[in-house]
C-alpha cells in the first residue's frame, strides 16, 4: 500500500536557464502516519496505565507527555528533525489571526456537538469530561490545556498532515489529518465537536505557513474546556432534568438540531473560504500514496473506540470476556 518517497533530483538545468533549486527535504508520508500512531497509541496507554493506578488525572497526563517526548525524540527522530527544519516550526505565529479563527472554530464546533447531542440526549453521557481538583487542577490545566495541544498538533498538523501534503496535495492532507484526528477520539458526541475545529486547524496551518497557530487555537479550546468544566463542577446551574426534557421534546429537538447544524455550517463555509493555504514549495514534492496501514491502524483504533462507546456493544464485549476468561 506504501511505495518509496522519492524526492525530485537536486537542481534542473535548463538550456537557457539558470539551476532551478528543489523544494527542501521533508516528511515522507509514511513515516507521518508511523509517527502520529505510535505517539497517539503511547499517550494514551500511558495515561489510561497511570490513571489505573490511581495516578490524578492531571498528574497522568502530564506523565504520557513526558513519554511522549522520549518516544518521539528516541524512535522518530529523522522524521522530528525534518519538521523542526520545516518553514512550518520555524515561521512564529500570528496572534490576532489565531484568536480570530478560534472564536470562530469554537462556535462552529459547539454548533456541531449541540446538534448531535440534540439528535441522540443519551450522547451527552459518554462525552469524556476533564475534572479534576485540589494541586490536580493545575496540572491538569497544563497537561491538557498545553502540553497535549502541542504534541497533538506535532504529531497530526506537523507529522501526518505535512506528509500527506508532500504526497498528495493540501486539500487531501486537510482531509486525511481531519479524519483521522477526529476519529482517534472515539466518542461520538465528541467527534461531532472536533471534526469543524480540526478542519479549521488544518486549514488554519496550511492558511499561514506556521504551526503554532494550530498550537495556540488547539491549546485555547482544551484549556477553555477544562477551565469551564473545573468551574460549573458541583455548581446548581437549573434543573438537569428540564435540559433533558426540553432536549427530548420532538417539538423543539428538530428546529433546534438543525438551526444548530445549519450555523455550524455557515461558520465552517467562511472558514473555508478565508483561510485559503498559501503556495508552498513542500506541496506535492514528492509525489506518491499518502495511504498507508499506519494510518489505517490510526481509524480502526478509533472505530473501536467508538463501537465501544455503545451500551449495547459494552455489554457485548464484557460478556465475552468473562465467557474468555
Amino acid at each position: 500500500m506504501t511505495a518509496p518517497d522519492t524526492d525530485p533530483p537536486a537542481s534542473q538545468v535548463w538550456p537557457d536557464g539558470p539551476q532551478l533549486p528543489k523544494p527542501p527535504a521533508g516528511i515522507r508520508a509514511v513515516d507521518g502516519n508511523r509517527a502520529a500512531l505510535s505517539l497517539l497509541v503511547i499517550q494514551n496507554v500511558v495515561s489510561a496505565l497511570l490513571i489505573a493506578q490511581r495516578v490524578p488525572l492531571g498528574t497522568a497526563l502530564l506523565g504520557s507527555f513526558v513519554v511522549v517526548v522520549l518516544a518521539a525524540f528516541l524512535f522518530f527522530r529523522p522524521t522530528v528533525r525534518a519538521l523542526a527544519q520545516d518553514t512550518r516550526w520555524r515561521t512564529p505565529p500570528s496572534w490576532g489571526l489565531a484568536l480570530a479563527a478560534f472564536v470562530l472554530a469554537f462556535l462552529a464546533s459547539r454548533a456541531f456537538a449541540l446538534a448531535y447531542i440534540t439528535f441522540f440526549p443519551s450522547a451527552a453521557d459518554s462525552v469524556p469530561q476533564f475534572l479534576s481538583s485540589g494541586p490536580d487542577l493545575w496540572a491538569l490545566l497544563l497537561a491538557a490545556g498545553i502540553l497535549i495541544p502541542f504534541a497533538e498538533e506535532v504529531a497530526f498538523r506537523g507529522l501526518l498532515m505535512r506528509g500527506h501534503e508532500r504526497a498528495a496535495g493540501f486539500t487531501v492532507a486537510a482531509l486525511t489529518s481531519t479524519f483521522a484526528f477526529s476519529v482517534a477520539h472515539g466518542v461520538p458526541a465528541s467527534i461531532a465537536g472536533i471534526l469543524p475545529l480540526a478542519y479549521v486547524l488544518a486549514r488554519l496551518v496550511q492558511h499561514s505557513g506556521s504551526l503554532w497557530n494550530g498550537v495556540i487555537v488547539h491549546a485555547l479550546n482544551n484549556t477553555l474546556a477544562v477551565g469551564l468544566g473545573a468551574f460549573l463542577a458541583g455548581k446548581n446551574l437549573g434543573n438537569p432534568a428540564r435540559a433533558t426534557e426540553l432536549l427530548s421534546n420532538p417539538a423543539l429537538r428538530l428546529p433546534l438540531a438543525l438551526g444548530a447544524l445549519l450555523f455550524g455550517v455557515a461558520v465552517l463555509v467562511v472558514l473555508h473560504l478565508w483561510l485559503t493555504p498559501r503556495p508552498d514549495m513542500q506541496e506535492r514534492s514528492a509525489p506518491g500514496p499518502w495511504l498507508s496501514l499506519a494510518y489505517v491502524v490510526i481509524v480502526l483504533f478509533g472505530a473501536v473506540a467508538v463501537a465501544l462507546s455503545f451500551p449495547q456493544v459494552g455489554l457485548w464485549f464484557s460478556d465475552l470476556r468473562s465467557a474468555l476468561f
